[in-house]
């Protein structure tokens, strides 16, 4: 149990500055821009990892089925997570296959994304538009743009 802590706090002391700039970017960008996603802020558009944080605080409260409907990944990226955390902390080793897992993962997001964005996009949560954008507001036409492409 003490080596399990030993990692938890090595870990925390390594990487508290890079945890904190993020936080303090989200909170940041939360009161500006009412978003925490770099892509929706700059473009109004989705990322493929939108709606991961609200699949992965709907798993966390025992909401499956609404966490697979926010975002089918966030399961997947859960096992991971727990799997990572597992090996590195209890188990104290590298977690086998992990870089195998983060990129099928990726690939799986990017397809998943291309097929929702034709699905649902604009119509449905987390795949909306957001006018609020700072494309829109640096560039009159952005949003002409994005009609001639029939993206909006």
């Amino acid at each position: 149990m003490r080596k399990i802590k030993e990692r938890i706090c090595r870990d925390i002391k390594n990487l508290w500055p890079a945890a904190a700039a993020v936080v303090v970017s989200i909170i940041l960008s939360n009161i500006i821009f009412h978003a925490f996603c770099p892509m929706v802020v700059l473009t109004g558009i989705p990322c493929p990892g939108c709606g991961m944080t609200r699949s992965l605080f709907l798993l966390l409260t025992g909401r499956v089925g609404l966490s697979v409907r926010m975002h089918p990944m966030g399961l997947p990226v859960a096992c991971i997570i727990l799997y990572f955390m597992w090996n590195r902390y209890i188990l104290g080793r590298m977690a086998k296959g992990i870089k195998f897992l983060i990129v099928l993962v990726i690939i799986l997001l990017i397809v998943l994304y291309c097929i929702r964005m034709y699905r649902f996009f604009p119509y449905r949560e987390p795949y909306v538009y957001m006018e609020d954008n700072i494309l829109a507001k640096i560039l009159p036409f952005y949003e002409q743009i994005l009609h001639s492409l029939k993206i909006l």
